[in-house]
């Protein structure tokens, strides 16, 4: 199988360096900790949060169904909050208490086929005979089963089957190099060979691994550590992957930030803001005393810019590497309890988008007493156009 065995390390060590945000909150948490992003809150990740990943899901419409590429979820409503979001106290909170968090990572990769051929076989019934399974023949497909095809283009009707069937997303039944099945949500009792024209994007799921991110509480040192003349209150940030699929299976990451004890910034009242950090190994990055977090209460719609990094070879600021902006919105999902969606989006030396990382925090009333960050995503901007989801 072609491009399976994935080698992550220079995307998460670029992530470490272009990524490691904030300080990540398990309260409204906007901490784009990065190195394929910060985890979910507790440790079981994921599988604490099913109720409010589904109405993230049904609030967003990426819940997609592997057989028809349509919405299927039922809207699901969490119960209804009060809730007054105060990013700055958040803050203050994680910098002051540090962090643990454990999640689960998945590694995708995207492939495009455009405007194909493909010699198309309904070979039996499934689902009681509501759905059909098709056999693809496409050489060299590169997809296993359990990866997604999504299917687009298709304008004619084909053995009884319309063609609006065809158009969507598909679980991919593995069957070798050169063919696969998909379950298509309609019965045809034909048998006949015929040729589907239609564009194809593959998402193929290249590795699945683990995350564990430390930070420690920030804390003034003795003697004093100072940043572009300021003293500062200094955080190790670690992160640990274990990945399989993917090339090291192993790879660990180490940060130090740097925030002001007293707020650079005459007018603003932001405690500890961040004024940079040092990547182990790698960059240097400096806020350049830019960084802020609105001090209201915040409803939904609200949105904004929260800070822009540049990143050098080192402290003194010579080789600029890249940069970085970060922003924040306030999505919607039930009457007055929301979630907060927070992306980074990072730059080269040549001002040319890397990745973006989005991660968004959310709070189930009946579970969680603030809000955790449930889930994040980076999308690469390379040739395969890899994405992680870490949650």
């Amino acid at each position: 199988m072609k491009f399976r065995n994935l080698a992550l390390t220079h995307l998460f060590q670029r992530a470490c360096q272009c990524l490691c945000w904030l300080a990540g909150f398990s309260a409204l948490a906007i901490g784009l900790t990065a190195c394929g992003g910060n985890a979910s809150s507790g440790p079981t990740g994921a599988a604490g949060n099913v109720s409010i990943l589904e109405a993230l899901n049904s609030s967003t419409n990426t819940n997609t169904s592997p057989t028809a590429g349509t919405s299927t979820a039922t809207p699901i409503s969490l119960p209804s909050g009060t809730d007054n979001i105060s990013m700055a106290s958040f803050w203050e909170k994680q910098v002051l208490s540090g962090f643990t968090k454990s999640s689960v990572l998945k590694g995708y990769a995207y492939q495009d086929f455009s405007r194909l051929t493909l010699l198309t076989l309904p070979t039996a019934n499934a689902d009681n005979g509501k759905s059909t399974l098709f056999l693809i023949t496409h050489p060299d497909h590169q997809a296993q089963s359990g990866d997604m095809v999504t299917i687009s283009g298709v304008k004619q009707d084909a053995l009884d089957v319309p063609f609006s069937f065809f158009n969507g997303t598909f679980e991919v039944l593995g069957r070798d190099a050169n063919s696969y099945y998909i379950k298509v949500p309609f019965a045809t009792s034909k048998r006949e060979v015929f040729l589907l024209s239609a564009n194809l994007s593959y998402k193929y799921q290249e590795c699945v691994g683990a995350q564990t991110v430390v930070q420690t509480p920030a804390l003034t040192t003795d003697p004093m550590t100072y940043l572009d003349g300021y003293e500062v209150r200094v955080a190790k940030y670690t992160v640990e992957n274990s990945l399989n699929g993917c090339s090291p299976p192993m790879a660990s990451f180490t940060t130090y930030k740097y925030f002001a004890v007293t707020n650079p910034r005459p007018g603003f009242a932001l405690n500890y803001p961040w004024l940079g950090q040092r990547v182990v190994g790698g960059d240097f990055g400096s806020l350049e005393k830019t960084f802020d977090l609105p001090d209201t209460p915040l409803k939904s719609g609200d949105a904004g810019t929260i800070g822009t990094m540049k990143f050098y070879k080192s402290s003194n600021k010579v080789f600029l590497t890249g940069s970085a902006i970060l922003t924040y919105e306030i999505l919607k999902y039930t009457t007055n309890a929301v979630f907060i969606a927070i992306s980074t989006d990072a730059y080269n030396d040549n001002y040319n988008l890397v990745s973006k990382m989005t991660e968004v925090y959310g709070r189930d009333p009946l579970v969680d007493k603030d809000y955790k960050l449930i889930r994040t995503t980076i999308k690469y901007n390379n040739p395969r156009r890899n994405e992680v989801v870490i949650e």
